[in-house]
Formats: C-alpha cells, structure tokens, sequence
C-alpha cells in the first residue's frame, strides 16, 4: 500500500493542535487541504483517529497508540534531510571508495591520508583497482565508487570530471645504463627491451598507443601490475620503463634510477577526477572532492 507521507506531518500537526484550523495554520496549508489529508489517514488506519469534541478534536485510542512511532518516524526523516545537506569531517564515520589508476597510487594516496588523518580520523578511505573505462559510469552510478582518478578519457553527460594534473612520460633506466649515454635517443629506446606497468592483463599501454600513432613500435618483454615492481626490475637489468613524471622522480627518491625525457613527443597526461552527476551537490562527495583538488595542487 502507498501512503503519501505528507499525511503523517498534518497527523501530527492536528494532534498536537487539537483543531483542523489550527494546524492549517501551522502547516500553512488551507483548512480543507488537511481535512482532505485527515480523510485519507482514516481510510488507511480504518479508525476516525480525531473526534470531534466542542471545538476540539480529540485523539482515539488508535491515534495515541501510533503518535510516538510517528514522531519518531518524522524525526528520522528530518534527521536524514539535515545529513544529506551537511557534513561534519571530524565526527563522520562514512567509507568513500576510490578507484584509481595504479601507477599514480603510491604518489596521490599519502598526500590525501596527511590531510584526512587531521581532519577526519573516523573516515575510511579505500582504494580499489582500476576500474574498466567501459564500466565507469556503471560504477559510478551504482555507488561502487565514489570517486575516479585517471586518464582524460570519454564520458557521457552523467559523468562530471575535473582535472586535476598535467603530467607527462618519462623513462626510467638503471643508473650508468651500458646502452645510454648522457641522453636517450629514439633508436636505443625501440631497440631495448620494455616493462609495461599496466592494471589490465593485455592489450597495448598508452605509451604503445601513442607511439604506434607515429608508426613506431617497441619491445615489450615483461608486463606488471605495480610500477614499485618494475622500478626494481630495471635496477637490477638493461631493460627501461615508461612512467609518469611525477612517479618516476618520486621513485628516483627511493632507487638507484635515472629518469630521461622521452625521446618523441608525446602528448601529455591529464590527470582528471571523476564522480557522478547525482552526487555533485551531495556534501560529502564534494567535501572529498576538494580534499583532493587541494592535495594535487601541491605536486
């Protein structure tokens, strides 16, 4: 059965009034629009809940038994209105899930932690595997998610983003590499052998995108998931690995590894944030947001 919960508040106005014409008045309502309201709340409890005494309207027993689960029930709702339209960081204990693309992880996940561990002790942030492009919006919507990093990639109107880095590749090599001199030149960086960091079990890297745009094409023997791994890899080979800036100088600090420009221009990378229309204007979501629009402007 469906039950308009707008009859509950005139139930409650006409109860703690006792007149049809007062509680009109507090809901600014026409008197005839609640005695219409109270018409279909007798229906539904099958009780004429209110009598009329003198110029009362006095409570049934049906209506005394049911008023405080309807208070309750209107408190709760108001409760709920209240949270959808504010968030307090210091005291919410809510979980925002983050799908984030792998190779950018160890750089943008400490700069949000420094920032929500002061601020937010009781959130829990997790952060999930790549999410498909395919399947982002799905996501998204679903609430699987609650926010996307990655690439600049194509999205349909119900997928807001922002962007929220410029970064660029680079390629990194183990110190006093035999092959390279002062600088990589384009012939060394097809002829050596590659490790391709990538969250999918196949298909090409951006990198091997881009570059077979220019009809160019390199040797990619080793493929991982985590770029931490290959960094290792090439410190202890001959091979090379393609990163982000920001995480090759970010490793540079950790391993012995030197970092080259790419030897061909390829475009740069927008970093951008994503999330979905139905929670732009929700205060958490946003809150989150700017928490990470801040802590990417320091990179």
């Amino acid at each position: 059965m469906k039950v308009d919960l707008n009859l509950f508040v005139v139930f409650d106005a006409i109860y703690c009034e006792g007149n049809i014409t007062k509680a009109a008045l507090t809901l600014h309502l026409s008197q005839p629009a609640v005695s219409h309201a109270l018409a279909k709340l007798r229906r539904n409890f099958d009780d004429p809940l209110f009598i009329r005494q003198g110029n009362e309207m006095r409570p049934t027993a049906v209506a005394k038994n049911v008023i405080a689960d309807v208070r309750e029930a209107l408190h709760q709702l108001r409760v709920c209105l209240v949270q959808s339209r504010q968030f307090e960081p210091m005291t919410s204990r809510k979980h925002f899930t983050l799908s984030l693309l792998g190779s950018l992880e160890a750089t943008y996940l400490p700069l949000f932690m420094q920032s929500l561990i002061k601020e937010s002790p009781h959130i829990h942030l997790q952060s999930s595997r790549r999410v498909r492009r395919s399947e982002l919006e799905n996501k998204l919507a679903s609430g699987d998610i609650d926010l996307a990093i990655d690439t600049l990639i194509p999205v349909s109107d119900n997928i807001l983003h922002t962007q929220i880095e410029q970064d660029q590749l680079v390629v990194v090599a183990r110190k006093n590499h035999p092959a390279i001199a002062q600088n990589l030149d384009l012939k060394t960086y097809l002829s050596l052998e590659h490790v391709l960091v990538s969250s999918r079990s196949s298909g090409p890297g951006l990198e091997d995108f881009e570059l077979s745009r220019l009809d160019l094409h390199r040797r990619t023997t080793l493929r991982c998931q985590h770029a931490l791994a290959a960094c290792r890899i090439i410190i202890s080979s001959d091979m090379l690995l393609t990163l982000p800036k920001t995480a090759a100088q970010m490793y540079s600090e950790m391993l012995d590894i030197d970092i080259f420009p790419m030897p061909v221009d390829l475009p740069g990378l927008d970093v951008h944030l994503y999330w979905h229309v139905n929670v732009d204007k929700d205060p958490a979501n946003k809150w989150l947001r700017n928490k990470i629009v801040l802590a990417t402007s320091t990179i």
